[in-house]
């Protein structure tokens, strides 16, 4: 197992909350990005969860507030790894293997991503993907 590099995917939620004062998570949300910065955390997201980020909270808020955060997360605040055809395909292998129906498809590719990139930790407020990451990560992605 490679050692940890210092990046950290994340996952929609994460950034809905953070960016959302009314999100009931919002306030842990502020308590871990003052934690991802003091430890210098390098945060990675896919275009995937860019989409799902902007339209959340486009909907959830305004569409000013998708177009402000948007901009940020482009202006290289985190990178943006793009789901490429083999990214694809392993998501698509991993969402075949896994039972759950409520494992989504970008779920999955979170964890195809995180296997091609070595990325260790993953910041999820998701219970069933930060469970399939913690304990079955292996027999998903193998």
């Amino acid at each position: 197992m490679a050692e940890d590099n210092g990046r950290v995917f994340v996952d929609a939620n994460f950034f809905v909350a953070l960016f959302n004062p009314k999100d009931s998570l919002h306030k842990e949300a502020i308590r871990i990005s003052r934690k991802l910065k003091k430890y210098k955390k390098e945060l990675v997201v896919s275009n995937f969860i860019f989409l799902e980020v902007v339209t959340v909270v486009s909907q959830k808020m305004c569409k000013r507030a998708a177009l402000v955060l948007g901009k940020e997360l482009l202006a290289g605040k985190v990178e943006i790894i793009h789901v490429t055809e083999k990214l694809n395909r392993l998501s698509w292998d991993i969402f075949k293997k896994v039972a759950d129906k409520d494992v989504s498809f970008v779920d999955c590719s979170v964890l195809a991503i995180m296997k091609e990139e070595e990325i260790k930790e993953l910041l999820t407020f998701d219970k069933k993907l930060k469970g399939i990451a913690e304990r079955k990560f292996q027999a998903y992605t193998s």
